[in-house]
């Protein structure tokens, strides 16, 4: 299908968006990525041993507060992208945070994103969308 930018609104480049470029599923990664991070324990020990410890367990226990209509994605995955641009640009945003980290700094939790960002790059630019760089760190 062919994307005319005339059927969406202008981008508006005062509006940014987080976007998290980590996630990863069997399909596109062999394995879930960060969907599957560790169950965050409550800091207070008497209150935390009343919890269940462990994973998340994709595909239906994901690591998220709500659950995304394209369920469990790849960020690999290049019609998820797609739908993201276009959702992205529906919504008038006009520039994307996408978030990265070294690879030094990737956590158990994430993998290299390095050859992740030409395809959020290419994404993006096809919806007309500006792309800036926002440092994650780990501490």
């Amino acid at each position: 299908m062919e994307i005319k930018m005339q059927d969406f609104p202008e981008p508006n480049y005062n509006v940014h968006a987080f976007y998290y470029v980590w996630y990863g599923n069997p399909q596109f990664d062999g394995k879930y990525v960060h969907w599957d991070h560790p169950l965050l324990p409550h800091w207070d020990p008497k209150v935390a041993s009343g919890y269940p410890t462990g994973r998340h367990q994709p595909p239906d226990d994901i690591g998220a507060n709500f659950y995304p209509a394209l369920g469990p994605y790849s960020s690999r995955d290049p019609s998820v992208l797609e739908e993201h641009m276009r959702q992205l640009r529906i919504a008038d945003v006009g520039v994307l945070a996408v978030s990265w980290y070294p690879r030094s700094m990737n956590d158990d939790n994430g993998e290299e994103v390095d050859n992740l960002l030409p395809l959020v790059l290419d994404a993006a630019d096809k919806y007309q969308l500006k792309v800036l760089g926002n440092k994650y760190t780990f501490s």
